[in-house]
Parts: C-alpha cells; structure tokens; sequence
C-alpha cells in the first residue's frame, strides 16, 4: 500500500528524479566518457557525478557548457535512457524555473511539470548542441511550455459567463512569465531580453552569472537588462497592451494570477504604483 500512495503522489519531475536514480545506481551506471570533454577526467564519469560537477560553483562555465552538450548530443542520437539522463542532470535548474508558475496554480502543478517536460524533450530534439549557455536555453524552452498551458489555463477560466473576480487586476497585473510571452510576440523585446530578464527576476539566476554566461561584463549585462525593462515598461503602460483577457474567475484549483502578491510581483515595475519609485522593478 506504502508503494501505491507513493506512486499516486509522485509529481513528474518527482518520477524523473527517481528514474534518473535508478540510471545513476548500481554497478553499471549511466556514464559519460570523461575523454569525449576536455575538462573532464579521462575515465567513465557517471551521470550523478556530473549533475554534481554542474552544481558546484568551482565549475566554469565552459566546462558546464561542454558537459551539457555532449549530453544533448548523446541525447539526440540515442535517445530513451541518455535523455532522461540528460533531463535528470538539469533538473535542479528545470525545478527553480518552474516553480514560479507551479505557485502561481498549484492546482495544475502536475501539469505543467508534465507540459515543461514535453517541451523540454522536444527543445533538446531541435538545439543545436554546441550554442552557447545551453542548458539556460533548454530551461526556457521547458518554462514557455509550462508557461503557454498556464495561460491557456487562465484563458479558459476567463470565458463569458464565468463568475469574474470582485476586483479587476491593476493593468497591466500578470505573472511575470506571461507579460514576458506577451510583450516578445508583440515584437517590444527579443526573446534572448526576455530569458535574461526571465533568469535574472524570476529563475533566481544571479546577474554576475548570467553576465559571465553571455561574455559580457556585469554592467553590461545590466544596462541591457534594464533597456529591456524600460522598454517593457512603456509597452505595458500604453494603448498597444490590453490586460482585459486577465479578469478571471477565482478558479477551486487555487489557480490565479493573482496569487501572493508579495510573492508574485511582476517581472517590471508598474509606472502607476507611486511606491515603485526606482528604475529597476523589484523582483
């Protein structure tokens, strides 16, 4: 019985990280040839080795982007048990990045841990395995997934005839992943803006990191984050954005934009909140 609740609780990421268990155990597990990547020992490198090897803050960023290309290499080539493996190596960084949207529903948690997957494999079938911060791409690639369900979520909930909220959000409120979708399809900012604006506010990503991760300096990346920002900024607050599709009902499954509002603050700062008064929004 202990094993069938289990199984009945256990959300998809939770099933990965036991299947990337298995793949990492035993006498013969999951391993990478060391002498296939420059900064690895020349000897079978096992998958939870190199998850470990990835999380520590000693690695360079070289080093981790080479490891996670071989992996996507091996990946796209023979497939099943390497891309799991792969999925299972990343997936400290693919749970920060969802997180946002899994708070933001909770009701649809294991769905859009599903749908971040399914996007997920797909992304790693079409990368290209030597493009640069490889695994930053493949977790956006995960987060628009989950991202688009969420919306598609909300969307639903807001059709004619559903019992609207009491208040209508302040324009142009939304969850940060979704004013991002928004504001890239309308051609403000690029989608390359939004993932460090993305990574940066709402993946817990520190600047420095993303910096030295793009090849810039730190006040570089800055600059280009908070252009982005301020172009961001002036989109939401003008005639060309209609928040009008993020009136909603407030849905059993606890699933809201809404949410926390001390947890869910929007990616940019609102120019009508007088208490916002600097230029960088707040996380």
């Amino acid at each position: 019985m202990a094993t069938r609740r289990r199984r009945l609780t256990d959300s998809p990421f939770d099933t990965l990280e036991r299947t990337f268990t298995l793949l990492v155990s035993g006498p013969g597990p999951l391993a990478l040839d060391g002498t296939t990547v420059a900064s690895l020992p020349d000897r079978p490198i096992p998958l939870g080795e190199l998850k470990a090897r990835l999380l520590h803050p000693s690695t360079p960023f070289a080093a981790r982007d080479a490891i996670v290309a071989e992996l996507v290499a091996r990946a796209q080539v023979e497939g099943g048990r390497w891309t799991v493996g792969l999925a299972g190596v990343l997936l400290p960084g693919l749970r920060r990045t969802i997180r946002p949207l899994t708070e933001a529903c909770p009701g649809k948690a294991d769905d859009l841990e599903a749908e971040a997957l399914t996007a997920f494999v797909a992304a790693v079938g079409r990368c290209r395995p030597g493009r640069p911060r490889l695994a930053s791409w493949l977790r956006w690639q995960a987060r628009k997934g989950a991202t688009r369900l969420l919306e598609a979520e909300l969307a639903e909930r807001a059709r004619p005839g559903s019992e609207p909220v009491s208040t209508a959000p302040p324009r142009p409120w939304g969850h940060p992943d979704l004013v991002l979708a928004r504001v890239v399809a309308a051609g403000v900012i690029d989608e390359a803006d939004a993932e460090l604006i993305g990574e940066t506010r709402i993946g817990g990503i520190d600047l420095a990191e993303e910096a030295e991760r793009l090849g810039i300096g730190y006040w570089a990346a800055h600059k280009r984050r908070r252009r982005a920002e301020v172009a961001t900024r002036r989109f939401l607050q003008s005639s060309d954005y209609s928040a009008i599709d993020l009136v909603q009902k407030r849905p059993e499954s606890g699933c809201s934009l809404h949410g926390d509002r001390r947890r869910q603050e929007p990616t940019v700062d609102r120019g009508s909140d007088k208490r916002q008064s600097s230029p960088t929004p707040r996380r």
